[in-house]
């Protein structure tokens, strides 16, 4: 598959509202989305504290921002979309698209890698999850 049909599948994907709704779900933070998209395609979640990062316009109000970053070089950030309408996938190989990340996202080297949620262990199998630490975008 080309990178142009790729990115257009990705962003497909990013805007359907039956595995993004919103609302009581997790895809109502910016954590849980960037989980559903590299739990499809793989790749990292990535992110900031807005405190670490004043230059991004994206968490200022909610303090941080998570997103995806598929091993193809795509930044993918379906929250961004349904939550305030901008377009959710960059690509990373564009250089028109490296501003707008740099715009929305400020520099690459205040993103850090989000760590995985922790395991559930298994001894006690009707426990719930415990809720990862979220950022709050």
């Amino acid at each position: 598959m080309d990178r142009e049909s790729h990115k257009r599948r990705l962003d497909r994907f990013s805007r359907n509202t039956r595995i993004f709704p919103r609302g009581e779900h997790e895809t109502r933070n910016c954590t849980g989305c960037a989980r559903i998209v590299t739990a499809r395609f793989g790749g990292q979640i990535l992110g900031y504290y807005h405190a670490h990062n004043p230059t991004a316009a994206v968490g200022e109000t909610e303090g941080g921002h998570d997103f995806a970053v598929p091993a193809d070089e795509f930044l993918v950030d379906p929250w961004l979309f349904h939550y305030y309408g901008e377009t959710p996938v960059l690509d990373m190989k564009v250089r028109a698209d490296r501003d707008v990340a740099r715009s929305r996202y400020g520099p690459e080297e205040n993103w850090q890698r989000v760590p995985d949620p922790p395991e559930i262990a298994r001894r006690n199998p009707g426990r719930e999850a415990v809720p990862p630490a979220l950022k709050a975008g």
